[in-house]
């Protein structure tokens, strides 16, 4: 999705205009400060591309481990000496802690009574890698070698907690790595990361006391930028609940049925309503006046796109007309779309972001695009709490079902074009302040920088 400002003396409009999602980008060669692989010696073939990305981790994890280690617990770090298993599942032997070589089909994992880290060769690196970019290989390492921590530093919780503590490691690292030039990572190979992340996220409808359980894509992705933003010190002190863990039940057995997801023509007849209702709430709580309900809304053909003051939004998808104050959007295609492939809160979250738009509209907001932008996507976070919260129940149905919120973060993450990243913030940013707002609420939204 391509998000455009168009400005002239008449009118300003914000647009958002519908593409296909970006093809992954290679992250491309490491730099002068890359690990040196050639002591890292594996079970399997070491000419294969997705080995030599995991080989070129691992020799940079337990180097970077060796250094955090001892600070982190006040002991040296012994290296994973088990072996490391690159694995193709439909010809080679079983590894440790299995029973077949089957087993590690689809899978990745640290097997603790071994000091064992294993990986499916032949299908789960090289379709990860296919879809997301390079760097999700590194990723997936870099959360198994959290898992190894855990059993040096005798840390000991649920599997969620385990699960995110795992990911908040590896965002320290992927963050070690980024800075220190380790590896080649971009805003895209960030976002196509965390895309990553939200591939493997638990089934919709897990509990967080399943002794399976992952956690759900917005609470994986949170706490890998939990680790990307403060460190390994922030990771450490992970306990049970802390941070809270998102795995939301089914409201009833038709949410279940349903699998969460509500048909579109209610979700874009309804939710703009919702929304109203929402901010006819929280406007008056944070500013204390009353709320102006938007002037209309404008679901069109592409074909026949409407007027923004006196220039036709021709071209574009989604977009909040400021002079005439409607939210518009392209209900033949893009939208659809944007349901087809997100689902139903992808296409709600995106509707919030253009009320916070006009919210902010109302509140004489000066910030540049790419603030305005986060702001927004904050707003759009708060609004998604009150559904959490059901909070409004005298006055709104809306319910939130599991796999919503891993439905919004794709669609901030997945479907927006390259030009949104300079001029907007990546989508790892914007994930980000969708999360602050689910976390804390309108008014933190309304002062947040980039």
């Amino acid at each position: 999705m391509r998000i455009k400002v168009w400005s002239t003396a008449a009118a300003v409009v914000v647009l958002l205009a519908g593409c296909a999602g970006p093809d992954p980008k290679v992250p491309g060669s490491s730099k002068a400060a890359a690990p040196d692989a050639s002591d890292v010696e594996i079970v399997g073939d070491p000419s294969d591309p997705v080995n030599k990305i995991a080989m070129q981790s691992i020799a940079d994890l337990q180097d970077y481990w060796g250094k955090q280690y001892p600070d982190l617990y006040g002991a040296q770090y012994e290296p994973v000496a088990g072996g490391l298993y690159a694995i193709n599942p439909s010809s080679d032997d079983a590894p440790p802690c299995t029973a077949s070589a089957e087993e590690v089909a689809g899978n990745a994992f640290y097997c603790p009574s071994e000091d064992v880290v294993a990986w499916d060769a032949e299908g789960l690196l090289p379709e990860l890698r296919e879809k997301f970019g390079d760097f999700v290989i590194p990723v997936v390492m870099a959360h198994e070698w959290g898992h190894a921590i855990q059993a040096r530093s005798n840390f000991t919780a649920r599997t969620v907690t385990r699960e995110l503590q795992a990911d908040c490691m590896a965002g320290a690292w992927a963050r070690h790595a980024k800075d220190d030039g380790v590896f080649d990572v971009s805003s895209a190979d960030l976002d196509t990361a965390l895309a990553g992340i939200l591939e493997l996220r638990d089934t919709p409808g897990t509990s967080k006391i399943d002794p399976n359980a992952h956690g759900s894509g917005f609470d994986r992705v949170g706490a890998f930028q939990d680790g990307f933003d403060n460190g390994l010190s922030r990771c450490k002190v992970y306990r049970d609940d802390d941070p809270m863990v998102l795995e939301l039940p089914f409201n009833d057995v038709l949410d279940e049925a349903s699998g969460g997801d509500a048909p579109y023509d209610s979700i874009v007849n309804g939710v703009p309503y919702d929304l109203e209702d929402f901010w006819s709430r929280a406007y008056p709580e944070v500013t204390g006046e009353p709320w102006s309900p938007l002037a209309g809304l404008e679901p069109f053909s592409p074909d026949s796109p409407p007027m923004c003051g006196d220039q036709s939004a021709e071209g574009f998808a989604l977009f909040y007309c400021v002079p005439d104050d409607y939210v518009g959007w392209d209900n033949e295609a893009f939208m659809p779309r944007i349901y087809q492939q997100g689902g139903d809160y992808a296409v709600a979250s995106l509707l919030a972001t253009q009320y916070g738009l006009a919210a902010l509209t109302r509140l004489g907001d000066q910030s540049d695009e790419k603030t305005s932008t986060l702001r927004a996507d904050c707003l759009a976070g708060a609004y998604t709490a009150s559904v959490i919260l059901y909070n409004r129940a005298d006055t709104s149905t809306y319910r939130i079902s599991p796999g919503d919120l891993d439905e919004a973060i794709k669609a901030l993450l997945v479907f927006r074009g390259d030009a949104d990243v300079e001029r907007q913030g990546a989508g790892f940013a914007r994930v980000r302040a969708f999360r602050e707002g689910v976390i804390n609420g309108v008014a933190p939204c309304l002062e947040y920088q980039a």
